[in-house]
């Protein structure tokens, strides 16, 4: 795409977005980053992936500021008692890395068979031999703690009882889950966490918005990448001439395009072999 040259903005998401007076969109983002725009095309995959948050009777009242889904600086869990939820690789790595400078860490997971390397499953194993890792199987029931931290957690183990395990920091690792985010407050026609389009050009229910890929719904969609390029290329027309009605569509064709050619710089490796 560079020989396009196309603005490009990184590490940001769309945060407002607004329909303005005679058609336009106002688009602004995480970083304040605010554009004018005459069409929009959200190719938002299946949604921006979250964290899958811990809910538990409690925690809400708590505002608990301990409670952890991402490792940004190993060291503030140096010397502390950690609690661990999650029996996949995240869940397992980050015990293994952190056992090293932690106090004690517990291993919390719903079931007693984990989703994790078996390498990584027996490098935690021998860590609860040796006592610096103590598994337990169940599900929270309840936070516990002061206003602004946990202190504990109350779970229920698969022997149907009731135990509270402790800790100064708590790390959750359930994966990650699609959400929509801002997308579900734009007053879009949104079916099932999807976005429904017109098969002609890919347009949403808001004259100028189109969507492509994973995001979209119609009847016969097919979840693949060829499928995102058919629907991209449709949107493509259909943003320019709903920017311009009255303009003329060329198709142009990368093999015989001269104006193709020259944005791609083919015509300057054709001369440069004519010459030769």
């Amino acid at each position: 795409i560079r020989p396009f040259e196309p603005g490009v903005h990184l590490g940001q998401e769309v945060a407002e977005f607004e329909v303005l007076d005679g058609g336009r969109f106002r688009v602004v983002t995480s970083k304040g980053t605010e554009f004018d725009a005459g069409s929009v095309i959200i190719a938002a995959g299946l949604g921006a992936f979250q964290p899958r948050r811990l809910r538990a009777k409690g925690l809400d009242d708590l505002k608990a500021a301990n409670v952890h889904y991402k490792v940004t600086d190993r060291k503030q869990f140096s010397g502390k008692r950690l609690i661990v939820l999650g029996g996949g690789d995240s869940a397992l790595d980050w015990t293994l890395d952190l056992a090293g400078i932690a106090d004690h860490i517990t291993l919390v997971h719903r079931r007693n068979a984990y989703r994790a390397q078996p390498a990584s499953v027996e490098k935690m194993k021998q860590l609860a031999e040796q006592g610096k890792v103590t598994e337990q199987q169940g599900t929270v029931g309840e936070a516990l703690g002061v206003p602004g931290r946990i202190d504990a957690l109350e779970l229920n183990t698969l022997e149907r009882e009731k135990i509270r395990v402790e800790g100064d920091e708590l790390l959750v690792f359930w994966g990650l889950a699609p959400d929509l985010g801002p997308i579900a407050d734009w007053s879009l026609e949104i079916e099932k966490k999807q976005i429904p389009v017109d098969t002609e050009k890919f347009q949403t229910s808001i004259p100028g918005v189109f969507a492509v890929g994973d995001i979209n719904t119609y009847p016969g969609k097919k979840k693949l990448i060829l499928s995102g390029f058919h629907e991209a290329a449709l949107a493509a027309f259909g943003v320019q001439k709903h920017l311009d009605p009255e303009a003329r569509q060329f198709l142009q064709y990368t093999t015989t395009s001269p104006i193709m050619h020259k944005r791609l710089g083919v015509e300057k490796e054709e001369k440069k072999e004519t010459a030769g």
